[in-house]
């Protein structure tokens, strides 16, 4: 989710092909352990991705609207559920509110919720209902 939004502001010729890791950093946990191979392949494939995006000559603007018209912003992740849930459980149901709210219109960025947006923090990485589910049936 986070790549293919970031990938909608992508420009041909603007810089992102030069160091593309760089342009996705947002969409990647561990950014530091990306090898060089992925990083000459994603490179690679950016620059097709930019002779493909000037050949077809739609304004960037249009392009990244109908991205973002199709690949949500906000997306329920795992450890937003929990969060919503443990403010719930101790008597507090806005978090649930509030989420439910940024999920109506996934694909609108919201002024003020950016953090609906965000990657798993790493406080989450181990956590059950986080990271990890369990089925007791």
């Amino acid at each position: 989710t986070l790549f293919f939004r970031r990938l909608a502001g992508f420009e041909a010729g603007a810089g992102g092909e030069a160091e593309p890791t760089a342009f996705f950093r947002e969409a990647y946990y561990r950014p530091e352990e990306l090898t060089d191979a992925y990083r000459q392949s994603l490179a690679a494939w950016l620059q097709r991705y930019g002779e493909r995006l000037r050949s077809d000559g739609q304004p960037h603007a249009v392009r990244r609207e109908r991205m973002d018209s199709v690949n949500p912003l906000y997306v329920l992740r795992n450890y937003l559920a929990q969060v919503a849930i443990d403010r719930a459980e101790q008597g507090d149901p806005s978090g649930v509110t509030d989420l439910l709210d940024v999920l109506r219109r996934p694909y609108a960025e919201q002024p003020g919720k950016a953090s609906y947006a965000e990657k798993r923090p790493e406080w989450a990485r181990h956590r059950a209902g986080c990271s990890m589910l369990s089925c007791s049936s």
